[in-house]
């Protein structure tokens, strides 16, 4: 799994970021989360196929996070794109894509579903349990966090020997979760396998407040992407226009006990988001943060 911030700028973009979008990509498909003016131009530059986006997820409906999307709609539609496309947002969501898709003379030539999601509402992207999270932001907008499911424990062969399952196709029947019978007794695959471990996991905050909910569902998550609209020392600022500090965000991801945190959505008004970083971790002592630049890439690992 592949995290490609391919927008970084919050507002409005500078010379060095773009509008926001960061790309999820995993097993040759990818999810877009936002999709700021540009994004298709980022995508383009990037090791990411744009044609491998099978779904957009939505924070909000400001400008800033949306208005890349005719674009790229346009443009699958001339490269002849024939799978569906999804958009998944908060509530409006369908009203605004049907807006968006009025600027052409007729629909694309390939399916565009949308979806409105309602707070703490759950689904399935190819393995991927999304979880939305009402945020605190100036409109209605959502967090997503996404996970794998978790994987079958390691498996023992001393274990599996001592109980008298032989090598070979058994061991495998045990690993794939089938029982196995050796001399009229039943060998099941908790006998032989360790503990399910975690699968990947991702928390994407949107333009929010500092919010318990979020830190909540986002849980031990392998990775944290947070806003990071305002330099320390603008608290006022941003609650004002519901965004959040980079030690504000620092704060969240130590709550969520998040291995590590990238920070995003960074105002052209910060003048050097890496003494922020340094600053955020310091004051905060963990997790390991980042403040990303557009076409940064992360791999996020498995948790063991």
């Amino acid at each position: 799994m592949e995290v490609y911030f391919l927008g970084t700028s919050g507002g409005v973009p500078s010379p060095e970021r773009s509008l926001p979008c960061t790309a999820v990509h995993r097993n040759g498909r990818t999810v877009l989360l936002d999709c700021g003016e540009g994004s298709q131009r980022r995508l383009m530059q990037s090791p990411v196929s744009l044609m491998s986006v099978d779904h957009i997820l939505l924070s909000h409906h400001h400008g800033d996070h949306v208005t890349g999307i005719p674009g790229l709609v346009q443009t699958m539609d001339l490269f002849s794109r024939e799978r569906p496309l999804t958009i998944h947002g908060p509530e409006g969501t369908v009203d605004l894509i049907d807006d968006m898709m009025n600027m052409y003379d007729g629909p694309p030539g390939y399916e565009v579903q949308v979806n409105d999601v309602p707070p703490e509402g759950s689904f399935n992207i190819d393995g991927l349990q999304v979880y939305a999270v009402p945020t605190q932001h100036s409109v209605a907008s959502l967090g997503f966090v996404l996970r794998e499911a978790t994987r079958p424990g390691r498996f023992d062969p001393g274990a599996a020997k001592a109980l008298g399952v032989p090598e070979g196709p058994m061991f495998s029947r045990l690993q794939s979760g089938m029982d196995v019978e050796i001399g009229g007794r039943k060998v099941i695959p908790e006998d032989v396998m360790g503990e399910p471990r975690r699968g990947r996991s991702i928390a994407y905050s949107g333009d929010t407040l500092p919010c318990d909910d979020f830190a909540i569902a986002a849980r031990d998550v392998c990775l944290m992407v947070h806003e990071a609209t305002f330099p320390d020392g603008m608290e006022k600022r941003a609650e004002e226009s519901g965004h959040s500090t980079f030690s504000q965000a620092a704060a969240v991801a130590k709550r969520a006990n998040s291995r590590m945190l990238v920070l995003t959505h960074i105002s052209p008004r910060v003048e050097d988001p890496v003494e922020m970083e340094k600053a955020a971790m310091e004051a905060l002592g963990g997790p390991f943060v980042v403040a990303a630049r557009d076409m940064d890439s992360i791999q996020v690992r498995f948790p063991d």
